[in-house]
Order: C-alpha cells, then structure tokens, then sequence
C-alpha cells in the first residue's frame, strides 16, 4: 500500500476558550462538558479511554446536534466513515519512551525513529484493522489533541496527518502496518521542536494526542479519487468585502476536488451565503479569471499519491464524470479590453488557442440556492448549539445533493474594538489606503517598514531568496515590529502569486499590506480560513488588501522610491525606518498606513 504523506488541513485555531457570559456562556459550557462517549450513536466508533481530542470530539457534537436538530435540509449532512482513538493509547506509548526529556533535544528523525518502534495497544491494532477490511478508499490519519478543544490558540499545521492510498487489493497486515506506523509518527509530532516552541511562546503545557482515522470524502472518477467540490465554512464572516453582507449571513471558500486547496492560500470561490453571486474581485472578467481556481487536488490511482493537476490539461478526462461541470468551469477568452467568458457545453467544448479553462462557479451559485440555505442553516445551527462562531469543512457531492463534514469546532476569532476609527489624516502622509476586506484595529509609530519591489521580484526566478530576506529582518527586529507590503498573496504556496513567507519569518510583523498588480498577475486575497490568516488572526497582526489604480485605493509609489531605504539579504526587499501608523475600521471598511517620520536607513539587515 503507497503512502501519501502531507500535511492535511489541519483545523482551525484552537486553546483555551475565553469566558462567556449569560445565556451564550451556559451553551458553550454544555459544548465542552458534552462527551461522545455518553451518545450510543458514537460511542461505538470510539477505542479506548479518556479524550479524543479537540478536533475529532467536535465533529461528533456536530454530529449529534445535526442529528437532533429535526431539520429536514440536514437529513442529507453526513461525516466519513471514522474510527476514533482516545489518548489512552498516547499513554501507552509515552510509557515505552526510556528519557522522554532527552529525546525531545535531538532532531525530529530521532523522534520519531524512537516513536515508530513502540507498539500500540492491543485493542488499536485490533481496531485498525477491522476498520480496513471494511474501509478500502483513501484513508486520512489526523491528529486531533487535547489542546485543540478550546479557542485561543491555533494548532494548524503544528501536527501532522497523513494520507494513505489504501489500496483494498493490497494484504490486510501491510495496510495496518502502515495506518499504525501513521499514528505513532503524529504521536512523535506532540514533541518537534515546532510544537514545543509554539505551545512554550503561549505558555502552554504539554499536549495529548487523540487520532481519527477517516475515510477520504470523494470518489473515483476514472484514475482520479476525489470530491466534486470541498471547502471551509464559517457562521460568522468579519471581513466583508461589502457593507451588503452581514457578519451573520455566513461565508463558504469553495473549491473543486480535494479542499487541501481551500484551506491553503490558493484560489477558492468565496460565497456569502445570502448572496451567493456576489464576487470579493468584483464582475471584470479578467479580475475573475486571476483569481479564477486553475489547479486542484486528486488521488491518482497511477502514481498512489496526492497530485495537483491542471484543469486545463485534464478537463477532458474528467468532463464525462460530471453531467454539471458546466457550473462550474467556464472558458476564458483573452481580449484588448479584458477578456470574456464563454460556458462551456455540456457535450463538451473546443478550446482555442489563447482560451483556458478555469473553475468559476458562476453557474452554480445561480443554480444552487438549496445547497447555500443548507449550509446557512447548518453553520447557524452549530453557532447556536456552540454558543460560538462555527467553523466547518466539507466535501458537496451534488450527483447526490450530499454534504460531507470532516471537521466542525468554533472558530477562533477576536472581538473588534468598538471604539475603532480612523483619526483626521488631513497634514499626514497617507501612502497606502485600501477600501475593503480590512481588519480592524490601530497599530502606531511602528519603527519599521519593510517593502517588497514588484518589480524585482516580478523578474525573480529565486522567489524563497526573498522571503527568506523577511525571515532575516524578521530576526534582526528583537523587540521592534514593522509593516509588510509585498505584491499578491503573502505566505502563498505558489510563488507566481506572492512571496512564499512562512509564518514564523514574519512574527514580529504589525500588519500585511497586499498590493494587487492585476496585470502582473498580482491579487491580494484575505483567505479567511486558511490556516496563514487564522495564525495572523490569533496573534493580531492587521490586514489590508490595496489594489494599484482602483478607485479609493492609494498605493503611493513614488513615496517608496523617493524616501531612503536600507536593502536586505535581496536587492528586492527595502527597510525604511521611522515612524509608521495602521489605522483599519472593519466597519467601514477602510484602511491606511500613514508615514510621519522617515529616517536616515538603518544598515545590516543582511
């Protein structure tokens, strides 16, 4: 049996839960006093004792309030077949490693070799494999710990899970071995120095690891398994891209095939749910085509392995599979003024030269208004169980009008300060403004500013070279924090569309300013959901996305080739030291950073 290692979506942000007061406070207590081990329906998928963990704990009270609600819409929402393993087993292992103290000092491959040569208890090897000789699709191994089930702190991407091919024609024992061999390694994770940095800079103790073993949501379609669409929901929505949205309306991000892709900094179809046809990039065909999903996430049968794959070079071999795919790809046309879009046939299209194919979703959001009142209905039903803004992710099978949740937990988010506003700029310096999907609060006389050239870094080929430059200023600041303004999507995985920053080359960041180059290829997009932003989210760190050219937008540039600067480690990052402002109302959507002071340029930051 192939594996597919990777990390998975890995859950939103999680510790400890604030205090709620009143009526909303008792709901949120019985959320986290309900016990899955307490419900027949789900007691039974559960081995072992004790905790299974924030994120697998959360799913079943999904579940069961779903099941509860005598909502006739949500008959058809259902969760993967999954086994659950409680942190009992964690225990076990624990207890087989001689000097756990000393351990945690080596390197990860040492960890994780210590790991893998415990054994699990009797009872999870047994569970595993009857799980298997029924289970024979694709297989997720997902951590899901203890510190997860609460609200303060985000966990994304600080564990691991694993896909495994799961071939049902392969031996029993060899697909067990390798399930088994999954758990102990995201086990050995609880104990990587990434984990224990980021729980030791919270204050936190050490974790306990729950694990959920769960059928990948999707099917085959030919030599590909996957979902037709997934995405990340949410009951609450605080960066509206429009006063016509209401925070309450509730959002999806939406992709076609496997949602890894929505939960990550690439292109998804953002729907509020009470105006499903609303676009955050507005109705310019070319502004839709940029920001237009072009890849997407399969299993592929032939390699056994987790791919990406071009809709452009694959939409053929997929298009007999999907009797709607017209709703949801359309063609684009390039012309001198923008471009067009054509749908495509649904006897299939021909593609001329300089045409594409992108995922668009057009004709699905004026089609599908039951399966957007079904995921209204069903966020707003876990906001109200929860006490708590919900936060969900799911596979849509619309052969089957069918919903699959793999994750549901409250969502992490921050109470904006009321008394928010954006002060007389009348004789300041105001170099950047942008006019939507802002976030809220004030950040004064930072001493820093740390701009990325578009130009530069348009003709770069070495695009880590620059983020690892931010990485370096980043960790010559000390106690200082500065501003970041770069081109497209910070912390993208796909350097074409923004510099590739990790999150902990910029910690000592303030706020993000993305700035959209549109003929460049350059477009900013607060990705609410992506485990990037929920981290920015958690340590407040503003966010405002400013678009070159558009209307009630400022991006100053003269300013930046005027003032004097220091260069990092890449001739394309610039540091200008002074006094920088933030000043971002949610309310109005509006943002600014202002310039008051600029000094003569620090020097060494390389």
């Amino acid at each position: 049996m192939a594996r597919i290692d990777g990390n998975l979506v890995e859950g939103q942000p999680s510790g400890e839960q604030k205090p709620v007061s009143g009526e909303a406070g008792s709901v949120t207590e019985r959320y986290f006093r309900w016990d899955p081990l307490d419900d027949a329906d789900f007691a039974h998928l559960i081995v072992g004792n004790g905790s299974i963990g924030g994120k697998g704990r959360s799913l079943l009270f999904a579940m069961a309030k779903i099941r509860d609600s005598g909502v006739e819409t949500l008959k058809k929402v259902i969760f993967p077949p999954s086994l659950f393993i409680a942190t009992d087993s964690f225990d076990y292992v624990l207890n087989q490693i001689p000097d756990l103290e000393e351990l945690k000092k080596e390197e990860p491959e040492v960890i994780e070799y210590a790991f893998v040569q415990a054994k699990l208890p009797p009872e999870v090897s047994a569970a595993v494999r009857s799980f298997l000789e029924k289970v024979t699709d694709p297989i997720v191994v997902r951590s899901s710990s203890v510190l997860e089930d609460s609200l303060k702190y985000s966990f994304a991407g600080k564990y691991l899970s694993t896909f495994e091919f799961n071939d049902g024609d392969s031996a029993l024992e060899e697909r067990a071995a390798l399930v088994e061999q999954d758990i102990k390694k995201i086990y050995a994770r609880t104990f990587f120095p990434v984990a224990i940095a980021y729980r030791q800079k919270h204050g936190l103790g050490d974790d306990r690891m729950g694990i959920i073993i769960m059928r990948v949501a999707g099917k085959w379609r030919g030599q590909y398994y996957y979902p037709t669409m997934a995405g990340v929901g949410f009951s609450r929505y605080y960066r509206r891209w429009t006063t016509r949205i209401k925070s309450e309306d509730g959002i999806i991000r939406l992709v076609f095939g496997m949602g890894t892709t929505s939960t990550k900094r690439g292109y998804a179809r953002t729907f509020a749910l009470t105006l499903p046809t609303l676009r955050p990039e507005g109705q310019n065909p070319f502004n839709i085509m940029r920001h237009a999903q072009e890849h997407f996430q399969v299993i592929d049968s032939e390699q056994k392995s987790l791919v990406t794959v071009d809709v452009k070079r694959i939409w053929k071999d997929i298009f007999p599979f999907h009797s709607c795919f017209p709703d949801y790809a359309q063609i684009y046309s390039p012309d001198e003024e923008g471009g067009y879009f054509t749908p495509m046939s649904r006897h299939g299209s021909v593609i001329a030269k300089g045409e594409k194919v992108c995922f668009t979703f057009e004709e699905f959001a004026g089609r599908s208004k039951p399966f957007f009142d079904r995921m209204k209905k069903l966020l707003a039903l876990l906001d109200r169980e929860m006490g708590l803004p919900a936060d969900v992710e799911f596979a849509y099978h619309p052969s089957e009008d069918l919903v699959e949740i793999v994750q549901a937990r409250p969502l992490w988010f921050s109470e904006q300060a009321s008394d928010v506003s954006i002060p007389d700029l009348t004789h300041r310096n105001v170099v950047l403004k942008a006019d939507r999907m802002v976030t809220h609060g004030i950040k004064e006389n930072i001493p820093y500013l740390v701009y990325v050239d578009h130009h530069i870094y348009a003709q770069e080929t070495r695009f880590h070279d620059v983020a690892r430059a931010i990485g370096t200023i980043n960790d010559a600041m000390k106690g200082s924090r500065f501003i970041l303004v770069a081109p497209g999507r910070v912390g993208s995985s796909n350097p074409l569309l923004g510099v590739p920053v990790q999150y902990n080359e910029i910690t000592r960041c303030s706020c993000i300013v993305e700035v959209g180059f549109p003929k460049e290829g350059y477009m900013p997009e607060l990705s609410f959901g992506t485990h990037f932003f929920t981290d920015l989210e958690i340590d407040g760190i503003l966010y405002m996305p400013v678009y070159e050219g558009a209307k009630n937008n400022i991006f100053d540039e003269a300013f930046f080739d005027s003032f004097p600067y220091a260069l990092g480690s890449h001739v394309g990052v610039r540091i200008y030291s002074g006094s920088f402002s933030v000043y971002t109302d949610g309310n109005t959507n509006t943002g600014v950073v202002v310039a008051d002071r600029v000094d003569e340029p620090e020097q060494g930051w390389d």
